[in-house]
């Protein structure tokens, strides 16, 4: 399946050429969650990412579907 994916915080850092604006266009096998989007971009657990789709929050074990844009964000911590 085809994905639109937007990088934010110092996600897209780690990928040459990564263009905040225009996103990246990836392809992944069908039937794949969030976390084999993450593994795909290399973005570890360790980095707390948050992936929002439709403007809902999906968890690790969530579907992405064909199509649809996701917004990966840092999360930030601190206090």
């Amino acid at each position: 399946m085809k994905l639109k994916v937007k990088l934010y915080g110092t996600l897209g850092l780690k990928i040459p050429g990564y263009k905040p604006s225009q996103g990246l266009d990836i392809e992944i096998p069908d039937g794949s969650t969030v976390k084999d989007l993450l593994d795909h971009l290399e973005i570890s657990e360790a980095r707390g990412a948050v992936v929002i789709a439709n403007g809902r929050v999906l968890e690790p074990s969530d579907p992405v579907k064909d199509g649809v844009p996701l917004d990966v964000f840092q999360r930030i911590q601190g206090g």
